[in-house]
């Protein structure tokens, strides 16, 4: 893979806004209250009005599906967010590519069964420099002693991108539900209509920081994406070395988290939102930032401490960070563990 900048980044985007608003919208080919494809009724599905998401084949099946959908609905976009992720293929090639690794299918093929893995997505601020006023205190213009400020950034708004926090595997059967396996049946007999024995169908469940909402979206991995992460894992992700007058660049390892970092360096070089993956910051988002400074105690806020300690761009600030806190308790901090299974 070619070195990670903002300028080739941002003109590595093939995919319109129009064509991923088409797919996006035919990720949902099935009734959300009874489960009926599209393609077995004798009428397109209809969406509801409010979101423009979920779809329902009856106005029975809105009412009967209206609990479960109600906290979700029109939640600042966050599903079509979501879904837009989904629909670009681009951002599916590191995403399939964490699949890969993390059941080793270059090595062994598993077309027979259900694969899922939990996607854990947030809200984060577009600006590295609004995240780092939010996350180090400074509200005031001051670095609070604690870090993470209760004020800071209160009565701002903030243009804000979706970013991918956490890469989980579900390994363990009993994680695997009886809707899991509806719904990875229902893509694995459409995947051998098509021809494509051969390909993988996995299972994303998308979870989103606040907590109210997740979403199972299945996936088809081609066997030449196998090829491209075998290659990968062999040579590494190249990166450019600043320090280095020459242009040399240094190699990272094909891994989870760089995967996930690329996936997150293409959203956050979208200035344009080409990729339809922005959208202004809720007090509940800010909030998660706050927590994840102060006390973080919640699964969102976890993860985002520890992606801002592993991933480079926020190292000036996770830095900032850990020298307040030593100087403030005497103690450095330290990362939770954290158990989603």
């Amino acid at each position: 893979m070619q070195p990670l900048d903002d300028e080739a980044l941002s003109m590595a985007f093939p995919w319109s806004s129009k064509s991923i608003r088409s797919r996006r919208k035919a990720l949902t080919t099935f009734c959300c209250g009874c489960g009926q494809r599209e393609d077995t009724l004798d009428q397109p599905l209809r969406y509801c009005s409010k979101c423009q998401v979920a779809s329902y084949c009856s106005k029975e099946c809105q009412k009967s599906d209206w609990p479960e959908h109600k906290p979700i609905c029109g939640a600042a976009g966050i599903p079509k967010l979501i879904k837009s992720l989904m629909a670009n293929p681009d951002l599916l090639v590191p995403l399939g590519g964490c699949f890969i690794l993390a059941f080793d299918l270059i090595n062994r093929a598993r077309c027979s069964e259900p694969l899922i893995a939990r996607l854990d997505v947030a809200l984060e601020p577009s600006d590295i420099f609004n995240c780092a006023e939010i996350f180090l205190g400074l509200g005031e213009g001051t670095l609070a002693s604690g870090s993470g400020s209760k004020k800071a950034g209160k009565g701002k708004n903030y243009d804000g991108m979706l970013q991918v926090n956490a890469f989980t595997p579900i390994k363990h059967p009993k994680r695997i539900t009886d809707s899991h396996r509806f719904v990875w049946q229902r893509e694995r007999a459409k995947a051998d209509a098509a021809g494509y024995r051969a390909t993988e169908v996995v299972l994303m469940d998308i979870f989103h920081a606040d907590g109210q909402m997740s979403m199972t979206i299945p996936v088809q991995l081609s066997p030449g994406l196998k090829d491209l992460v075998a290659e990968w894992k062999a040579d590494g992700f190249a990166k450019p070395t600043d320090a280095d007058p020459t242009g040399k660049t240094t190699r990272d390892p094909c891994t989870i988290e760089t995967s996930i970092q690329i996936l997150n360096a293409y959203i956050r070089a979208d200035r344009k939102n080409k990729m339809l993956l922005r959208a202004q910051m809720r007090p509940a988002d800010l909030q998660v930032i706050r927590d994840a400074a102060t006390d973080p105690k919640t699964a969102p806020a976890i993860m985002l401490l520890t992606k801002f300690s592993r991933e480079p761009i926020y190292q000036p600030m996770y830095q900032v960070f850990v020298e307040a806190r030593t100087a403030a308790t005497g103690v450095a901090p330290s990362i939770p563990v954290l158990n989603l299974l």
